[in-house]
């Protein structure tokens, strides 16, 4: 027995697929294949994870620790002298904070052409884990950070 119903897509139901694939590719695709997309959520996440390592380094070696912000960067820095390599009292932090993964000898960060804004130029960590005072920091002018300096807890709400 021969069946004569046809099976398949009609000639509308595949000219509306194809335009919904074209505006799919027209709106979507660029964002995953734009660069600075990418390279702002890697300098947000290693910003975040710097931040949070100085409060945790502060805790475990008992020196304050300095997180300096500037246009575009961030750096790390430890209370104290490279000659003693101890942390006393005093407002020099000159000690470099090693990079805990690559071991470099500094630990910073910075992508080209992406801002880093604060509302303090330095957050200071007590060997307590809590920071100087409260702070917020923009990368890229859309993803934040923000410090609590009652607890030094480090979040991106």
């Amino acid at each position: 027995m021969i069946n004569n119903e046809q099976t398949g897509f009609t000639l509308i139901e595949l000219i509306m697929v194809i335009v919904i694939l074209g505006i799919l590719s027209i709106t979507a695709l660029p964002k995953f294949f734009e660069k600075n997309t990418f390279a702002e959520h890697a300098f947000f996440t290693d910003t975040l994870n710097a931040v949070r390592y100085a409060q945790k380094l502060a805790v475990a070696t008992g020196c304050k620790v300095k997180v300096a912000i500037s246009s575009d960067s961030y750096s790390l820095t430890r209370q104290g002298d490279s000659s003693s390599g101890s942390c006393p009292g005093g407002s020099t932090y000159s000690l470099a904070v090693p990079h805990p993964s690559s071991g470099s000898s500094s630990y910073s960060g910075s992508e080209s052409g992406i801002t880093l804004t604060s509302s303090v130029s330095a957050i200071i960590f007590n060997p307590l884990g809590t920071a100087t005072t409260d702070a917020t920091l923009t990368v890229g002018g859309v993803r934040t950070i923000s410090v609590i300096a009652k607890t030094g807890f480090v979040y991106a709400p």
